[in-house]
């Protein structure tokens, strides 16, 4: 674990060397790297993120969280137009920046990132816990991304996860009432529609039995006992619908899903 000391010394020294604006009382131009992050030197964008990564997630300004935050929109929208294309990623963006980018985002902790977040595919477990920890707050943003015909299905399935460490935390973050039903909405709407992922599926299943809404559960028993019901959920290969009923077997038995929050 870096010590204050590192962290100050390689900000310093990354300061010093690319982005070249001054050290003010062993403390980084904040500004200086703000600016730095919206622009488009791709490398001097990379050595930014590298310093504001290095700094205390408390200790950083309001300069720089907004700049990091209309960042991470931005590539947002870049990795959902890339996604409708069908061109990959790495093609037009560092996918590893993005991740970095998402992770520095999360580790924040500020409300006004929770859009950014929300439509966030890098960063992974990272990113889902930290919207998980806004509870009800985050709760409007996550929904409307998992039940939108237009987010991407890594989208959706971090929204399912998201939701569900929230509806796993809830007797130490209450959501409320309506609140709970949209997710109920949410979850029945990923059980049924046709023409999305198994991945979905799954990650809607695992929502759905820690619901305990019987209507939910109901979907999910016939899931693990008539394999027509999961081809009518959209998933077709066939070592998918064995492994969607494998996994609606062990969700009913009790079996936890992953990853834990």
């Amino acid at each position: 674990m870096k010590t204050r000391r590192q962290v100050v010394l390689l900000a310093t020294a990354l300061m010093a060397t690319v982005l070249h604006t001054p050290i003010v009382e062993g403390q980084v131009d904040q500004l200086a790297i703000a600016q730095q992050l919206l622009r488009d030197n791709v490398h001097g964008r990379s050595r930014a993120l590298d310093v504001a990564a290095a700094i205390d997630a408390e200790k950083i300004g309001s300069e720089l969280r907004a700049a990091l935050i209309t960042l991470l929109e931005r590539k947002n929208r870049i990795v959902e137009e890339a996604a409708r294309r069908g061109e990959a990623l790495a093609n037009v963006e560092d996918p590893e920046f993005i991740a970095g980018l998402s992770r520095v985002v999360a580790a924040l902790r500020d409300p006004q990132a929770i859009g950014a977040l929300s439509k966030a595919i890098y960063g992974w477990i990272t990113v889902i816990r930290a919207l998980a920890a806004f509870g009800q707050q985050a709760a409007p943003s996550v929904l409307s991304v998992v039940t939108s015909p237009e987010s991407h299905y890594n989208a959706v399935d971090h929204g399912l996860i998201t939701l569900r460490f929230m509806v796993e935390g809830a007797g130490t973050r209450p959501l409320l009432a309506d609140t709970l039903d949209e997710i109920r909405r949410a979850a029945q709407q990923r059980l049924t529609e046709r023409q999305q992922s198994f991945t979905t599926v799954w990650q809607a299943i695992d929502l759905a039995v820690v619901l305990g809404d019987a209507d939910l559960r109901q979907i999910v028993e016939s899931f693990a006992s008539n394999r027509d019901t999961v081809v009518a959920a959209g998933v077709e290969h066939p070592e998918a619908i064995d492994r969607t009923q494998k996994l609606a077997a062990e969700r009913l038995a009790g079996v936890p899903a992953v990853p834990r929050p």
